[in-house]
């Protein structure tokens, strides 16, 4: 190596080695390994947000009737033209489908599973809503356990769809719109369960469980935050983080573990805090929805 040539080599090794690019090295890894974990705490969870026949089949073992006016107007469904509004109604529309089938509505459930292909097809979603999947939820009409496992998986699928194809806000607003759908219909059986079908005592023996359908939602909520501040924000994740945050309060509000332990659980039917609770829920709905 000639003269000039070891200088330059020492030139370009020191300034490679220099405590500047250290210092760059040493930002970009941990930048690397924040964004790394960031990541990984998202996939957890995600992996803690109930599926969408979670909430709906709970409430079917509790005993509570089906209500149809609970559920999303399907004819909707062409009205969302961004892919927020598309991915959020998607969600719901797929826990109205579980709710549907967990009570074993089972054609009008394929009716909406029918309907959903293309709001899935704008989304670029069409490997989990394709024509194999419905002919799948068409064969296992009879089976409950079956439908609700269809239409769990056809979510799951859509979700590992979005995050390999780095959309994670979409993946956020489809389990933002299925968990939503789901405590609004929990929350609504129990507003407008009927006064004058059963005594009191006999209400309350149907009604506590719906309750407590409703009080194990308190936690997917926070995940839920979490989860839409992990992605890029807009107005529209903007305000389902509001409402949400405010949903979170009204939980607090509830007081549930010392009218648990008081054996007073019949108690929190009268709490305001679970009229607010039910309130936020409808609005948060309302604006999935509109």
């Amino acid at each position: 190596m000639n003269f000039k040539l070891a200088i330059l080599a020492l030139i370009v090794f020191g300034f490679a080695c220099s405590p500047q690019k250290k210092e760059e090295k040493s930002k970009e890894e941990a930048f690397d390994k924040a964004e790394a974990e960031v990541n990984e705490q998202i996939k957890e969870v995600i992996a803690e947000m109930p599926a969408p026949s979670e909430i709906p089949f709970l409430l079917m073992e509790t005993g509570a009737e089906f209500s149809p006016s609970l559920l999303h107007d399907i004819k909707m469904a062409s009205k969302y033209t961004t892919k927020n509004e598309k991915a959020l109604n998607l969600g719901a529309y797929a826990t109205d489908v579980a709710y549907l089938s967990a009570y074993s509505k089972s054609q009008k459930a394929l009716t909406y599973v029918a309907e959903l292909k293309p709001i899935a097809d704008q989304l670029a979603l069409s490997n989990a809503f394709n024509p194999k999947m419905i002919e799948r939820f068409e064969k296992n009409l009879s089976s409950t356990d079956s439908l609700a496992a269809i239409i769990n998986e056809a979510v799951e699928n859509a979700d590992d769809h979005l995050k390999k194809t780095d959309r994670p806000k979409v993946s956020a607003m489809l389990l933002a719109g299925s968990f939503i759908e789901g405590l609004y219909i929990a929350t609504a059986l129990i507003e407008n369960y009927p006064d004058d079908v059963l005594p009191d005592d006999a209400k309350t023996l149907i009604l506590i469980p719906l309750v407590d359908v409703v009080l194990k939602q308190e936690e997917p909520v926070i995940d839920l935050i979490a989860l839409l501040k992990s992605v890029p924000s807009d107005e529209k994740t903007k305000a389902l983080i509001a409402d949400l945050e405010q949903l979170k309060e009204e939980y607090k509000k509830l007081d549930v573990k010392k009218l648990m332990e008081e054996g007073r659980g019949d108690l929190l039917l009268k709490d305001e805090a679970l009229d607010a609770l039910t309130n936020t829920t409808g609005k948060i709905r309302d604006h999935i929805t509109g």
